[in-house]
Order: structure tokens, then C-alpha cells, then sequence
């Protein structure tokens, strides 16, 4: 019996001892447009300090890339240059081919009385290209309130707060949709529903008119299940 308790006590330690600890106070944000959330690994009690990033290169597409240390107000990546960071994040992005392309030298080319009458020439089919501009993050990465018991939380919203009326806006957490609106009290609040079976910490992913805004880790700190008493009847 004593040697159960001895394994069980060993096997809790090893499982506490790894594990991962998000920063608290949400993503740290680069004036080029990276955003990093630190965390720390504990693998046998030794702590290895890393961040989870994310980047919306020129051409709309998402890069997600790992550091392997803290990501800070420091850090060579955040004092970067966003041609910079272009360059080590957006490597092997396609470019978009030109609307015109220039006729190769040397070569005659045909005007429209050299086309034969039956051979009529067609107009080219034009491409439209719907541009996505960068947005800054909506969200600033904490949160004022977190009830687990009636699965409400606020977010709280970078400033000056835009207007979101009309707006296509998508808020997922833990990769489950959510349904989000401006707090009614405070205007500087996101106040989201949390999707039914969410443990915390869980992924925040938003996005704003196709572009994503925010991609960060809440830890979960601050959250409460808060019993709301209600009022019995006697009979």
C-alpha cells in the first residue's frame, strides 16, 4: 500500500512539473504588427521561457511563428522594422502578377487591322482583387470580468474603441464560435459569451472584416464561477 502512495506521489510530481504558464496580461503588441504571447515550459522544474507569435503579412496570409524567448518591448523583433519583419516572416509569399505585361523586344506586333475578320479579338477577362488593409488589434489582451457560472467574459478593447455597427466581426474561443457585442455599460468592453465546455487557458482568435485582429492565449486568470443566488418560494 505504502509503495501505491509512493508511485502515485512521483507520478503527480513528474505531471506538475510539466507543464506551460502564459504570461498574464495578454499579447505583447510590436508597432509593425507583431504580436507574441509569452509563456513558460516547465519540464523537471526547469523553466524555459518562449512566445507564440502572429503575423499578417502584405498579402493578407497568416504566419504563426515560435520564439524561442520571451517576446519584450526589448526584444530585436519588436524594434524591428516591418520590412524586416517582412523579410524573415513573409518569406516565399507569391507575388501578385502585374496587370499588364511588357511585349518582348525585337518582335512585330499585330494591330486590330492586322486580325482577320473572323477571328475576332476578345477582351481580356478581368480579376477583382479584394485588398484587406491591416487593422491594429481590436482586443488589448485582458479581462475585466470572467464568470464561468453564466459564461460571460469582457474583453477589454484597445483605444480610441472603433465602431463595430455593421461590422463582420468573428471571435472564436478554444477554436469554438462566440457570440460578442459592444457592453452596453462600459463601450470599452467586448462582452462574449463562453462556448460550453471551455476550460481555461484557451486561444481568443478575432477577426474583423476578413483580417484577423487578434490571435493570443488567456490564461484564464480571474475567472470565476460565480453562483447567482435565486430567490426560493415557500409554499
Amino acid at each position: 500500500m505504502h509503495r501505491i502512495i509512493r508511485i502515485f506521489a512521483v507520478f503527480s510530481t513528474l505531471l506538475l512539473s510539466m507543464c506551460t504558464i502564459y504570461a498574464p496580461g495578454g499579447a505583447v503588441i510590436a508597432p509593425n504588427g507583431l504580436s507574441c504571447q509569452n509563456r513558460t515550459d516547465y519540464g523537471f522544474f526547469q523553466g524555459q521561457q518562449s512566445a507564440r507569435c502572429y503575423y499578417q503579412c502584405p498579402d493578407g496570409t497568416i504566419r504563426r511563428p515560435e520564439l524561442e524567448e520571451a517576446f519584450s518591448v526589448s526584444s530585436p523583433l519588436y524594434n524591428a522594422s516591418k520590412d524586416e519583419v517582412d523579410a524573415q516572416f513573409c518569406q516565399g509569399v507569391v507575388a501578385q502578377p502585374t496587370a499588364t505585361q511588357p511585349l518582348p523586344t525585337g518582335l512585330p506586333t499585330e494591330t486590330a487591322t492586322d486580325i482577320p475578320p473572323t477571328e475576332q479579338a476578345l477582351p481580356s477577362p478581368t480579376a477583382t482583387i479584394v485588398v484587406v488593409p491591416n487593422l491594429p488589434p481590436l482586443l488589448r489582451g485582458d479581462v475585466t470580468m470572467c464568470d464561468v457560472a453564466s459564461s460571460l467574459i469582457n474583453f477589454r478593447m484597445n483605444e480610441p474603441v472603433p465602431d463595430l455597427t455593421g461590422k463582420d466581426l468573428t471571435v472564436q474561443i478554444a477554436d469554438q464560435p462566440t457570440t460578442c457585442s459592444v457592453n452596453p455599460v462600459n463601450t470599452s468592453l467586448l462582452t462574449c459569451t463562453i462556448p460550453p465546455g471551455v476550460t481555461f487557458p484557451a486561444r481568443v482568435f478575432v477577426s474583423l472584416a476578413g483580417a484577423t485582429v487578434n490571435d493570443f492565449i488567456y490564461n484564464g486568470l480571474g475567472c470565476a464561477k460565480i453562483a447567482t443566488p435565486f430567490p426560493t418560494t415557500t409554499p
